[in-house]
């Protein structure tokens, strides 16, 4: 292995925190999100121009880390997306580049778990949520029904692990994601992810 640290490794988590742990800070009006090798960069305007000028002063730095580290991109998991208010109507900006390729603007992305749309409407996520509850619902209908064998207690905690969990999941971290909207105009990119979302490479 020629940089990184190994995938499985039970030390691999804290050797990659210290891998990690200079990564560029960013500026006042950009934020990171972190989760294992999942990075967010979060940037808040007024203006949408504004954004991009953030995102590609942060990009710059974060490039010439990336490149010192030997720390690899996941091309396909690399996206932006721009949140407004209900009813703003802005001029689409141009798009963000890192390593010279310009960075996906999507209407939809996913992040850790979450659909996230531009609205933020959340209907996207909603409409996941309900069909996959939906397709447990008809496996686990035969156990769950009136006349099962399966006890109450049993069947309530049967509901609640497996799909009370999917309904529930990502509640308090949409509350979180979303708050710096408050100033305006949010550029979400999940990969060292949009939100600009960038991900290392496997």
């Amino acid at each position: 292995m020629r940089a990184g640290v190994a995938q499985g490794r039970l030390i691999s988590p804290v050797l990659f925190s210290l891998y990690v742990n200079d990564i560029p800070s960013p500026s006042h009006h950009v934020e990171l999100a972190f989760y294992a090798d999942d990075t967010a960069i979060i940037a808040t305007s007024r203006k949408p121009t504004l954004l991009v000028s953030y995102l590609e002063s942060y990009l710059s730095d974060l490039q010439r880390y990336l490149s010192e580290w030997r720390i690899v991109i996941n091309v396909s998991k690399r996206t932006a997306i721009i949140f407004s208010r209900a009813g703003r109507r802005f001029i689409q900006p141009r798009p963000v580049t890192l390593f010279e390729e310009p960075i996906e603007l999507v209407d939809t992305t996913r992040y850790l778990g979450v659909t996230l749309d531009k609205g933020p409407t959340w209907s996207p996520h909603i409409y996941q949520v309900r069909k996959k509850t939906a397709q447990r619902m008809g496996m686990l209908g035969p156990v769950l029904n009136r006349k099962s064998d399966l006890s109450v207690t049993n069947g309530v905690l049967l509901y609640k692990q497996r799909i009370r969990s999917m309904i529930d999941y990502a509640f308090p971290r949409g509350g979180t994601l979303l708050a710096p909207m408050a100033g305006g105009y949010t550029c979400y990119n999940p990969s060292v992810s949009a939100l600009v979302l960038v991900a290392p490479g496997t």
